[in-house]
């Protein structure tokens, strides 16, 4: 009888009977005799019955969430995910020695692009689904500090290729920044503002991995703002954040954070795309240079954990491994810690740190 409904629904929508087709599409997804892959196919035909972009997104994302694996889907919400994006076409403007572009003028830049071919989603988050950008051809995304949490290895799903494992290689938590390494490599990145700040009042798009298109504006502000921060007159996001950030040209300005340093705040805060390049590529620097271990209580790339010791150097935390091991005092490990101002271990007289009252040296308790 379902299967029956389902095929009296697709026939009706095919005649032109939307609302018909609608009704008998919806009563064939209800019941549970249909396979995971016709229930797709239902949802895909019942996004046929209405023009609305709402509706047909909301369609795409239930049939991928009963069929994670079907094209159809995931092919239609990305090509609804770049019809949402401003139709202005990139300017052209002049360089400057030295490659810096003149004042508002644009670089060149491809003038149509398929945002879902540089979007991922974090899918397993402890603060829900979240959405990430390509940032580095070495296949580096940059997503939320929320995102991730304090989870090390995240599970990453992306249009074209599935899910993959993604490591977490860094945090900035004053930004509300993760960075996350997968095996994936973007064949490009996406073009990016010239601008150092978005102009007040300029006219924002923001786009989530699921196809949330949100029209919004630089919200001019009279609090002293750190260039990083891009204002926005939005005030929640439909995920965890990371939410990319066009400008009315199409050039990527940032990407949409859930304010960690600025929770007083009404309305959500961008981090701009120039902040987000110059740590990308100052935290790869770092990870080519020596071997670093990623510290997931601070977010720091801890040289001392790196290097096989217990604590990191940054926050004192112990590395995961360490939490289940007998921890004893490695005299060669104190020249990874900074002593200056720090008290006095009661049984060894190290100045390296406390944490969760045991020495960072020698892992004594105390008292």
């Amino acid at each position: 009888m379902t299967q029956r409904a389902l095929e009296l629904g697709i026939t009706a929508v095919q005649r032109g009977s939307l609302q018909e087709g609608a009704r008998l599409i919806r009563i064939a997804v209800k019941g549970e005799e249909l396979t995971p892959e016709l229930r797709a196919v239902a949802y895909l035909w019942l996004a046929e019955t209405s023009p609305d972009a709402a509706h047909k997104r909301a369609c795409y994302n239930e049939a991928l969430n009963v069929d994670p694996q079907n094209a159809e889907a995931r092919s239609r919400l990305a090509a609804l995910l770049t019809a949402g994006l401003p139709t202005a076409s990139p300017l052209v403007g002049s360089t400057a020695a030295g490659g810096a572009t003149a004042t508002g003028a644009y670089p060149a830049a491809a003038q149509s692009f398929n945002v879902a071919d540089y979007l991922a989603q974090i899918v397993d988050g402890p603060n829900g689904a979240g959405t990430a950008v390509f940032v580095s051809l070495e296949g580096i995304l940059a997503t939320t500090r929320r995102v991730v949490g304090g989870m090390e290895r995240v599970t990453v799903e992306t249009y074209a290729g599935g899910q993959v494992y993604g490591s977490v290689i860094r945090c900035f938590t004053e930004l509300d920044l993760a960075l996350i390494a997968v095996q994936s490599r973007p064949a490009a990145l996406l073009p990016v503002t010239p601008l150092p700040r978005v102009p007040d009042d300029a006219a924002l798009t923001v786009v989530s991995y699921s196809g949330e298109v949100t029209r919004a504006r630089q919200r001019p502000t009279k609090r002293a703002m750190p260039p990083h921060w891009v204002p926005t007159s939005i005030t929640q996001l439909s995920d965890a954040g990371g939410d990319v950030i066009f400008d009315d040209k199409n050039y990527l300005v940032g990407i949409m954070s859930r304010n960690a340093s600025l929770a007083s705040a009404a309305y959500l805060y961008g981090i701009h795309i120039s902040t987000l390049r110059r740590l990308t590529e100052s935290t790869l620097a770092d990870l080519r240079g020596e071997r670093r271990r990623y510290c997931p209580d601070c977010g720091n790339a801890s040289r001392a954990a790196g290097a096989g010791y217990f604590y990191c150097e940054q926050c004192g935390a112990p590395s995961p491994e360490a939490r289940q091991t007998r921890r004893y005092f490695a005299p060669q490990a104190a020249a990874y810690y900074e002593p200056s101002g720090r008290a006095r271990c009661v049984s060894c007289n190290a100045a390296v740190g406390i944490h969760n009252n045991r020495c960072l040296r020698c892992g004594a308790e105390q008292r």
